[in-house]
């Protein structure tokens, strides 16, 4: 079986400190002992993940308590096989149990952990690129729940139907590779399309429970969230995205942020350098064609951009990815 399906270059202790990402220059606040809330300031670096396939299933094993958080542009499913986790994220934490299944949100500071010493944690890692739900009907609407930040708890119980299915499925993917017998990724694909569907169903059950206001309020920015997903390289006019959610203005802007916890500009921004990242690394387009096949309008924009978001410009990141070459089972 593969264990390593995927390649993550190792920064040095000093380089990580040289790659701290702050995902929206905000505070995060933890409450003390005594109840107040006090500033603490969390180390985040950037991992450079570059998927070897569209669609990655990955065998892990991790024994750290204590780690700084990471931050990638691949979508990540965490399925909890053996002994407890904590799943850490920015401003808080899950415990996790076997059974459980995590969904990561992309651009979200996050960790798994072992939750106790000499009892490392074991989980199948699905690690996917957006651009693989093209083909699926309604394929982007199935990512919405990894985009709605803060309409979708994302720990999902082990003992909720819906976890035990998504079980189900990535024990039999990780089988179809291990087997590797005529057409198996065909048939991981559609054990991954079940976990999208049941991820999506949970996500959509969970909502029946806001008032009909709030439910009304919010179905407009996801149809928006929606629209975006499968527009986001072309050219978006907010006022017609205002409409579409037959928000006033000021709502508007308001509920996308509570939502995504980003603008609508920078949430377009984020898809676009999400695209863009997964085209330099697997394909020999120019950095212009990219720049503009994902949305930007101009070079010197794009390269603004994804220097601010990755810290290196698009033609080093190109080079680091091509110089690095990917780990193989």
């Amino acid at each position: 079986m593969k264990f390593y399906t995927i390649f993550i270059v190792k920064k040095s202790f000093t380089n990580r400190f040289r790659a701290v990402y702050d995902i929206r220059n905000e505070r995060v606040y933890k409450s003390g002992p005594d109840g107040r809330k006090r500033e603490r300031r969390e180390l985040v670096f950037y991992d450079d993940i570059r998927l070897e396939h569209e669609l990655n299933f990955v065998k892990k094993i991790g024994t750290l308590t204590e780690h700084e958080l990471h931050v990638h542009a691949a979508l990540e499913i965490s399925v909890l096989l053996e002994n407890d986790a904590n799943y850490h994220l920015i401003d808080r934490e899950y415990h996790g149990r076997p059974g459980d299944v995590f969904v990561f949100r992309p651009f979200e500071p996050h960790w798994n952990l072992a939750r106790e010493t000499g009892r490392p944690m074991k989980w199948t890692m699905v690690l996917f690129a957006p651009s693989i739900v093209r083909s699926i009907p309604d394929g982007y609407k199935l990512l919405t729940p990894f985009y709605a930040a803060d309409k979708f708890a994302p720990l999902i119980k082990g003992h909720t139907s819906y976890a035990q299915s998504i079980h189900r499925a990535a024990k039999e993917a990780v089988e179809e590779e291990e087997r590797q017998l005529p057409g198996w990724r065909a048939k991981q694909l559609v054990c991954f399309i079940d976990i999208l569907v049941q991820i999506f169903r949970c996500y959509t059950e969970a909502q029946q429970d806001q008032s009909l206001h709030k439910r009304q309020a919010d179905h407009g920015i996801i149809q928006v969230i929606e629209y975006m997903l499968s527009h986001f390289s072309e050219d978006i006019d907010m006022c017609e995205m205002i409409a579409m959610s037959n928000l006033r203005k000021t709502m508007f802007f308001r509920t996308f942020k509570e939502i995504t916890r980003l603008s609508p500009n920078e949430f377009i921004s984020r898809l676009r350098l999400q695209s863009a990242i997964h085209l330099l690394d697997h394909t020999d387009k120019s950095i212009t064609d990219i720049a503009f096949e994902c949305g930007f309008h101009s070079l010197s924009y794009f390269n603004k951009h994804f220097k601010q978001f990755r810290g290196v410009s698009p033609r080093e990141h190109r080079s680091l990815s091509r110089s690095s070459g990917r780990l193989r089972s």
